[in-house]
């Protein structure tokens, strides 16, 4: 997909950066929008977690070194809520603190994002956690110095495998960026440096491109969201995924909806409170007006491919346009369970293209 936008790094022209390396070009900005700017602009699906937002909602201070059994508690509650239904690193938590220095519990946000050719995972950390602290932890559990203060730290799955068999090997090459507060890790050293490189603005970010800010701009501070780029939702959700029975019952909702048109991106998105936000965008204004009505029709209806009806564990509570975005926001019927976690993959019929 083509990314068109205004260029935030490098350049005589560019503006100063603030402490996570993101030009403060809107001063209400979520964290969501933020990691945007880190991410490269290639990739075809972002999943972000506010691990801050996270531990609010839990009431979970767990401090700058939480024990163990407090990490596991306060992952299983957010598993329960489903508030970690993005996360790439909840499962490795407890291993990440004592190997790697930090974790959800300390951490403010992760943002994993996938392409074709790789994917990365950014960690922001607390302005007062000292990175040298987590270079000595990389050092200590074996990863090879780089000659740079921004180069990629060597590990491989030996090393990551061999620590504890909960790491994810995401975490097998890794760089710590000072001025952003910023660790980036990926399963390629070479994925690691094109990361570093769109972090320092030498490569092109998700957040130069105007759609994809559009319909994340769109989002009300989420704890959790899985943005799918472009129309790449159109193949990953897709209802060709489901059974020739299915996929003749989603027909038939569609027609009987109305008329709907192809995806340019889409987000879910989870709040602390639980509110559940589907932000759905198109090519124009005028498009997403016209899907208004059958897209919330389809987000209530029954949901093939995946059984029973979207309604029995939502409730829509409003639906409008935003420019060329149509947002849908929904509360779901219970306290805990799984909604983000149970729609981030496919077949999803109101995602239908």
């Amino acid at each position: 997909m083509a990314l068109a936008g205004t260029v935030l790094f490098g350049g005589p022209a560019a503006p100063v950066l603030n402490a996570v390396g993101i030009a403060p070009l809107l001063e209400n900005r979520t964290r969501f929008s933020e990691a945007l700017d880190v991410v490269p602009g290639e990739v075809d699906r972002v999943s972000f977690t506010d691990w801050a937002k996270v531990r609010g909602a839990l009431g979970a201070d767990l401090g700058a070194d939480p024990d163990p059994a407090q990490i596991d508690d306060m992952i299983t509650r957010a598993y329960d809520t489903d508030l970690s239904a993005s996360s790439s690193i909840e499962d490795s938590s407890v291993a990440l603190q004592k190997y790697f220095g930090f974790s959800p519990a300390t951490i403010e946000w992760e943002a994993y994002s996938q392409a074709a050719d790789g994917a990365a995972m950014v960690v922001r950390l607390p302005d007062d956690l000292d990175l040298d602290t987590v270079r000595d932890h990389l050092a200590d559990i074996g990863f090879t110095k780089p000659s740079g203060a921004n180069g990629v730290w060597d590990g491989g799955i030996d090393l990551i495998a061999a620590l504890d068999g909960t790491l994810t090997p995401k975490l097998q090459y890794a760089a710590v960026l000072d001025d952003e507060h910023l660790v980036v890790t990926s399963e390629s050293h070479e994925y690691v440096q094109h990361a570093v490189d769109v972090v320092r603005g030498k490569k092109r970010s998700l957040g130069e491109s105007d759609s994809a800010r559009e319909i994340v701009d769109s989002v009300d501070e989420p704890a959790s969201a899985e943005f799918w780029v472009g129309d790449f939702a159109c193949s990953d959700l897709s209802m060709s995924k489901a059974s020739e029975q299915d996929k003749a019952q989603a027909a038939g909702l569609v027609r009987e909806a109305g008329k709907v048109s192809p995806l340019t991106g889409l987000v879910m998105s989870m709040a602390a409170d639980r509110t559940f936000t589907v932000s759905e965008l198109f090519e124009s204004d005028d498009q997403a007006k016209a899907n208004l009505e059958a897209r919330a029709r389809l987000i209530v209806g029954e949901a093939p491919g995946m059984g029973g009806s979207f309604s029995d564990t939502l409730t829509l509570t409003s639906s409008k346009t935003d420019g060329a975005t149509v947002q849908l926001v929904l509360r779901p019927r219970s306290e805990t369970g799984f909604l983000l976690g149970a729609l981030n993959q496919g077949p999803v019929l109101f995602a239908t293209c």
